[in-house]
């Protein structure tokens, strides 16, 4: 029987193998999201979700000295993706 899928077997095939390629890598909250393949759909109010969590990611950051992007009016607050590992498994 031949394998009809071929699916890459390095680390970068999956969500947390890029993170762990690129730690300091920059990710909005909706990046972080859709990126983890959460179900964004089923928030009731996904902006109000995800204006929460930028919340909590940003107290982290200015309480521990962690460096981010703010937000300006074209883009929203950016935080390394290895932070989002370690606060969303607190939370």
């Amino acid at each position: 029987m031949t394998d009809i899928f071929k699916i890459p077997l390095s680390p970068l095939s999956t969500p947390l193998g890029r993170i762990g390629a690129a730690p300091s890598r920059l990710m909005s909250v909706r990046e972080w999201w859709y990126e983890m393949d959460e179900p964004v759909a089923m928030l009731e109010d996904p902006q109000e979700a995800f204006r929460a969590d930028e919340r909590t990611l940003l107290r982290v950051c200015l309480d521990n000295g962690i460096a981010y992007r703010a937000a300006t009016t074209q883009r929203p607050a950016a935080f390394p993706a290895w932070l989002f590992r370690e606060v969303y498994r607190v939370l």
